[in-house]
């Protein structure tokens, strides 16, 4: 496999994820600027959309979703621990929480990174990922240390991913202390570590 990157984008998400299973692949980067991958390939070539993260599975197939890419990787390694087995209740329940991430965070975050965005719609953004930030500070009130409970799956890495764009675009994600927790959780997995060093996010 071969995941395409942009550093600190959706993509580091299934970054993680991979990383956790163990298995082999291989990371590709993109300069956003000029679509260009690390060794100077047209990556519009391999992806019209330009979009990431870009996985290329071994039969030379394209999952260009973030939430696709994800539901991939647990749907072909959760015997590694990364996913509750397909099909299952816990499964559909982590289903559910890509889901509600992609749509819920991820698309909430579109206006904040656009330059054009002024402070009224910025605020408005803000004040709508405050909300969904609520529900998960709520969620882990449990005591649960992941989203499923004890278990690292997927669907934490997605939810890291929003939780660092979060920081970058002016939320104090530690108004939140359970969920400033998980993000401190995940920064001390091995996996994540990894990927985030492998990105240029971690100093040395």
């Amino acid at each position: 496999m071969i995941l395409y990157y942009m550093p600190g984008a959706c993509s580091l998400s299934t970054h993680i994820s991979l990383r956790e299973t163990g298995e082999h692949f291989n990371l590709v980067r993109i300069n956003p600027k000029n679509n260009k991958t690390e060794t100077g390939e047209n990556f519009l070539s391999i992806n019209p959309d330009g979009n990431v993260p870009t996985l290329k599975l071994p039969d030379q197939r394209l999952i260009t979703d973030c939430a696709a890419a994800l539901s991939y990787v647990a749907d072909t390694f959760w015997q590694t621990g990364i996913s509750p087995e397909p099909g299952s209740p816990r499964r559909a329940e982590m289903d559910v929480l890509l889901a509600e991430i992609e749509r819920e965070l991820h698309v909430q975050f579109a206006p904040l990174h656009q330059k054009t965005t002024d402070i009224v719609a910025r605020d408005a953004a803000l004040a709508r990922l405050a909300v969904e930030f609520e529900k998960y500070e709520t969620l882990f009130s449990d005591g649960r240390k992941y989203l499923l409970g004890r278990a690292f799956s997927v669907a934490d890495a997605y939810l890291f991913v929003a939780i660092n764009w979060a920081g970058i675009s002016g939320l104090n994600i530690f108004r939140w202390p359970h969920v400033g927790d998980f993000s401190d959780r995940m920064r001390s997995r091995p996996s994540v570590l990894a990927a985030l060093r492998a990105e240029g996010l971690l100093a040395e």
